[in-house]
């Protein structure tokens, strides 16, 4: 029981610095509809490797960001749909209006100053 409270913390602690991380910053055109979906079901779904790391915890996926998905976003969305050798694939977990969603998000975030690496790398 204290095990999964401390779980539950640490989820709690993670996805809101998560969320954070990805979001645009001010002055930024507001998100459509399908995007603000994407955000949310990123968050809840891809940001825990996907996000940059914090104190104590590796980052291991790729920092996602819109260079990134431009020009790319079938490919993507198969890529979420069945997944890689280290990324589990969401076609029963998640709906194709969810998935695109997520891509439309991925389209709006900047690519950050510092581009955090898989297994927690910075590059510049």
């Amino acid at each position: 029981m204290k095990r999964s409270r401390w779980a539950l913390a640490v989820f709690l602690a993670i996805f809101p610095i998560a969320a954070r991380a990805q979001e645009g910053g001010a002055g930024k055109v507001p998100l459509t509809s399908s995007q603000k979906l994407g955000q949310r079901v990123f968050e809840q779904r891809c940001g825990i490797c996907h996000a940059p790391a914090r104190g104590g915890f590796v980052m291991y996926g790729p920092y996602l960001y819109k260079n990134l998905i431009n020009g790319s976003e079938d490919a993507i969305k198969e890529m979420i749909r069945t997944g890689t050798n280290k990324m589990p694939g969401f076609k029963y977990g998640l709906q194709s209006a969810e998935i695109d969603a997520i891509v439309e998000y991925l389209k709006t975030v900047p690519k950050p100053a510092k581009t955090a690496e898989a297994g927690g790398g910075m590059v510049d």
